[in-house]
């Protein structure tokens, strides 16, 4: 009989041939959602065959991009031999393109946590503790400590005051018997809990601190599997748009407390939400933490000055921080979880980066040279292969996102993602997240109408919007002009782009680019050396790789070199939360990474001024892009 083995928990059963993944699931434990029933009409119940096949009936529900990802059903898929089968996480929040990596990559299975690799920070295990003896010498605190380090002159261990409190009596409970959640590291064992009954659950989080957006997954820690999945505004956003700004601003004591309480606020709300919406979890099961984010936002997490991030020579205060309380950090888990926070490479190279790595082939010291952009609010850079690692970053602004335009807004619902632009009468048909009408622009949506703008001639190489009266969405508005995508109404301004709009996004995209320019220049390489570009962030799925080369955000290479992982950040937070093989693959590959800082590179400034142009100044290295011959 096949066996399946549902990942990333790699829990395993044997069924009968023939028999439907949907039962399969259910026999194994494995959570796949069914919001209809089985009955094939939502497309909700998305997996991926990473090894073997499932014999899939399709109905045409999946789209041909998610076909072509090797996608399938789960509930009109049969099992017929052995396979390997991926459960893509859940998408909590609102609808739209906050996903996690592992729903968006193209999976490497060696990559992902099997049963052998569970190893959290904390884990649990059963001991037996010598009961007291007359006149021994020895204390209820002194036999735990021998119990748990297992020498009869076994170290002291660290033990939260609160577990010391209640230890006599969970000792006497069930004679000496108890389970113990500890972990070993840099020669000290830290007891998190300790019960007299056997846990009913365990569970953790991984959390990605974005400076847009703070996303959080909620993992059964036992199956190692994402339970739920959760994206808000980083709480932070009004105090600054971007790192710099958030910098300027905690530039006291009480200015640095309200940041990191803003951002505790996200969290906790988060976790709280999480708890809720699955079964009513309690904040005490919540044993284990990771956290992923650039270096300025783990600063501010930590509460730590990071005025000096930006100051010569550019140092942060840590840059691999060591293992915290969750009560020392204010977060609303279980006081005695450990919180493990993703190390830092540079100034502007944070968690966010080396933990995101763990999704593309440095992992695994390939001999291909890949190239890892993840672009957001800061656009972080890594060049290499299994030989060399170089970083760097830029500060690409909120664009992207959707900050900093007009009627920008992020990828939720009545965002619109993407648009068709007649070039003969300039009017452009939009195409809006949950349907219904458009409230808005988010950045997947700004790059598509800017490449239709510009292969139809409505704005020019400089962003310039044709203002001659040709075409009627062009309005003027004193000194600027504007492009009407939906009519204004009365009490409705409508959605519309501005020149100033169109500056800020090519202000954006040339930061990247010209980045990614340097970058190579530092090692005499051109994008002609990159084997795989790695694509991540918030909406980085969801960019269209041709429209992006219109612009001159991403190079002139062959769509086949572009892979997309989404979330890479908090997918890396995730492995790191339920393996300890990952943890120190993150460690590994945050110390081969030697930092480049871009603001004393040579030639980084030729490179941005000449990236300001739509696609480039360098009309060569696009072959015809931005005069509507897409040609890359």
């Amino acid at each position: 009989m096949p066996i399946v083995t549902f990942l990333p928990g790699g829990i395993a059963c044997e069924v009968e041939a023939g028999t439907g993944l949907q039962d399969a699931a259910r026999t194994c434990g494995a959570m796949i959602p069914f919001p209809c029933a089985c009955k094939g009409a939502c497309g909700k119940c998305l997996v991926k065959a990473l090894r073997g096949r499932l014999d899939f009936s399709d109905n045409g529900k999946l789209s041909a991009d998610l076909r072509r990802q090797g996608f399938v059903l789960a509930c009109r898929s049969l099992v017929t031999e052995d396979v390997d089968v991926l459960i893509p996480s859940s998408v909590g929040g609102e609808a739209g393109q906050f996903s996690d990596a592992l729903s968006r990559m193209d999976v490497d299975e060696a990559l992902f946590p099997r049963a052998a690799d569970i190893k959290p920070l904390a884990s649990c295990r059963k001991i037996a503790v010598a009961p007291a003896e007359p006149l021994d010498g020895l204390g209820d605190y002194d036999r735990l400590s021998r119990a748990v380090k297992g020498q009869p002159h076994a170290g002291a261990i660290d033990m939260p005051l609160d577990l010391l409190q209640r230890l006599p009596d969970t000792l006497r409970e069930n004679g000496g018997a108890v389970f113990v959640w500890q972990a070993d590291a840099d020669g000290v064992s830290r007891v998190v809990d300790i019960t007299s009954e056997a846990p009913g659950a365990d569970y953790g989080v991984a959390i990605d601190i974005g400076t847009t957006t703070v996303a959080l997954q909620l993992v059964d820690i036992q199956r190692a599997m994402v339970m739920d999945t959760l994206t808000l505004y980083n709480a932070q956003i009004d105090r600054g748009a971007d790192i710099i700004s958030r910098i300027t601003y905690a530039k006291n004591r009480d200015r640095i407390q309200e940041m990191r309480g803003l951002v505790l606020s996200t969290i906790n709300s988060g976790i709280a939400e999480l708890c809720s919406r699955n079964g009513g979890i309690r904040a005490d099961e919540i044993r284990n933490i990771t956290v992923a984010g650039n270096t300025t936002m783990l600063h501010l997490l930590m509460g730590i000055r990071p005025e000096y991030i930006r100051l010569e020579p550019y140092t942060p205060a840590v840059m691999k921080p060591p293992l915290y309380r969750a009560s020392a950090l204010g977060m609303d888990v279980n006081p005695n979880a450990l919180v493990w926070i993703a190390p830092n490479v540079g100034s502007y190279v944070g968690g966010d980066i080396t933990a995101g790595m763990l999704c593309t082939d440095f992992a695994k010291g390939s001999e291909e040279v890949c190239l890892f952009i993840d672009i957001g609010t800061n656009g972080e850079i890594v060049l290499g292969n299994g030989d060399f690692l170089m970083g760097c970053a830029c500060s690409a602004g909120p664009a992207f996102e959707g900050g900093g335009i007009e009627r920008g807004m992020r990828a939720s619902a009545g965002a619109i993602e993407r648009v068709e632009v007649d070039p003969e009468s300039g009017e452009c048909r939009s195409f809006v997240i949950g349907g219904g009408a458009p409230k808005g622009i988010c950045g997947s949506g700004l790059i598509s109408l800017m490449a239709q703008l510009l292969g139809a001639g409505i704005i020019d190489q400089r962003g310039k919007l044709d203002r001659s009266g040709r075409y009627a969405p062009v309005t003027v508005v004193g000194k600027t002009a504007r492009y009407m995508m939906t009519p204004s109404a009365a009490g409705d301004v409508g959605v519309y782009l501005t020149e100033h709009d169109i500056d800020n996004f090519i202000r954006a995209k040339a930061a990247i680019f010209s980045a990614c320019v340097t970058l190579l220049k530092s090692v005499g390489m051109g994008f002609d050396a990159i084997d795989k570009f790695y694509i991540a962030g918030g909406f980085g799925r969801y960019i269209d790789i041709d429209d992006a080369q219109t612009l001159g955000l991403l190079p002139c290479l062959a769509s086949e070199k572009f892979l997309y992982i989404g979330n890479s950040s908090l997918a890396g937070a995730f492995m790191a939360l339920v393996s300890e093989r990952h943890r120190e693959k993150i460690l590994e590959l945050a110390s081969k990474v030697t930092y480049v800082d871009l603001s004393s590179e040579a030639g980084y400034m030729d490179e941005y001024v000449a990236a300001m142009f739509l696609p480039h100044t360098d009309m060569s290295m696009f072959r015809g892009k931005g005069s509507g011959v897409r040609s890359c």
